[in-house]
């Protein structure tokens, strides 16, 4: 009589390991997922900070080219209106570095604004644009730097 009830015990618990071992492949499987993406995220970021310091490096580029050129022809060499060969080197210069630079409405905005603070300054905005590979929508990234270039009186 004491051998039935271990026998129905045995029969009730049958599968029931199986059962575990999937429940547990499932957890290992829903953390590695995470870690993937997590992983992506992290890529991702670090894709980021690379067109942003490009970005930035374009700019002080250009405003050191800005700092030894001739201040009475810095709006026609650099402004992005008067679109002069400074500036069209530029253009191109971000366009092969950042990603979607090369399109239309993101070409790089320079305003020169000349006299400045003072009659030797000169007021300068640059405006950076790209678009990340991959971006959902397309979202368009900016960089930004207003500076002034002055010379000794």
């Amino acid at each position: 009589m004491s051998r039935k009830p271990t026998i129905s015990k045995a029969r009730a618990q049958r599968g029931s390991f199986l059962l575990e071992a999937l429940i547990s492949v499932l957890i290992v499987a829903l953390g590695l997922l995470g870690l993937i993406g997590l992983q992506a995220r992290a890529i991702q970021n670090v894709n980021d900070a690379q067109y942003r310091a490009e970005a930035a490096y374009l700019a002080n580029a250009l405003l050191g080219q800005m700092w030894v050129h001739d201040p009475t022809k810095l709006v026609n060499d650099f402004d992005t209106g008067s679109a002069g060969p400074n500036y069209t080197e530029f253009k191109n210069w971000a366009s092969q570095r950042l990603p979607g630079a090369n399109i239309a409405t993101n070409a790089p905005i320079v305003t020169v604004v000349q006299p400045g603070l003072t009659p030797q300054a000169t007021d300068v905005l640059i405006q950076i644009f790209w678009v990340p590979p991959g971006e959902p929508g397309g979202t368009q990234h900016k960089y930004e730097i207003a500076a002034t270039v002055a010379g000794n009186p």
